[in-house]
């Protein structure tokens, strides 16, 4: 039986890349910058990069935002605007502007049906629970637990020790742990003999020593294997 489900938010149940698009687009409007389509994808890569780092130790959280936008707008070059005002606006946006995944209210809905849900997230807590609120992700989710409120980061094995000790009746063995990222989420499940499922509507390769338990990108077919799994 698997009935206890940790759920990824960031591009698992809430589009981070979309909504980063927004504040992204939004801030340089604020700043009298006119948008050109290179200023999206040379943030999410820059920021995917940066948060990679993050998981595996090599910067700090407070790093990662100090160096973010100055790193950003120094690669466009972009001088008309500082880092730390750039900054400011783009959370503003961010923290207010969330965006589900396609289909994801449905899926949550579902799981819901299977057992119990609880959010595990990397990212700042105000940002992070502005957007829930707005988003209303609360009602899907018996508990939300955040990194930055935790004090560890995904994959550490202090934010999995956490999430686990404050779940009533927590058993490994009726745990799935389901997320878009291999080296946070299911290198976290790994870490802790929790089974995973790799959310991966890119049909991405593997490209770590992170083994999802199984691999699919669609909410549809995660549903299926675990009514399977249950016997449904």
């Amino acid at each position: 039986m698997k009935d206890i489900f940790l759920v990824d938010a960031d591009d698992t149940i809430l589009d981070f890349h979309g909504a980063s698009a927004f504040a992204i687009r939004s801030a340089f409007e604020s700043s009298g910058i006119a948008w050109e389509d290179r200023f999206s994808s040379v943030f999410k890569t820059l920021n995917d990069g940066l948060w990679e780092a993050l998981e595996r130790k090599e910067i700090t959280r407070k790093e990662l935002i100090a160096k973010r936008f100055p790193l950003y707008l120094e690669t466009l070059g972009i001088t008309s605007v500082q880092g730390d005002a750039f900054n400011r606006m783009y959370l503003q946006y961010l923290a207010t502007h969330p965006i589900y995944v396609d289909g994801a209210e449905n899926f949550l809905t579902e799981l819901n049906k299977l057992g119990r849900v609880f959010i595990v997230t990397n990212g700042t807590e105000f940002i992070q629970r502005s957007r829930f609120d707005i988003a209303k992700l609360w009602g899907y989710a018996q508990d939300v637990f955040i990194s930055d409120t935790i004090g560890f980061d995904k994959p550490a094995k202090g934010y999995t020790e956490y999430v686990v000790s404050h779940i009533p009746d927590f058993q490994i063995e009726r745990a799935v742990w389901i997320g878009d990222s291999l080296s946070a989420d299911i290198s976290a499940a790994n870490a802790a003999g929790i089974t995973s499922i790799w959310f991966n509507p890119k049909r991405k390769p593997l490209t770590n020593s992170a083994k999802p338990d199984y691999n699919f990108g669609k909410f549809e077919e995660i549903l299926q294997i675990l009514q399977k799994i249950n016997g449904k």
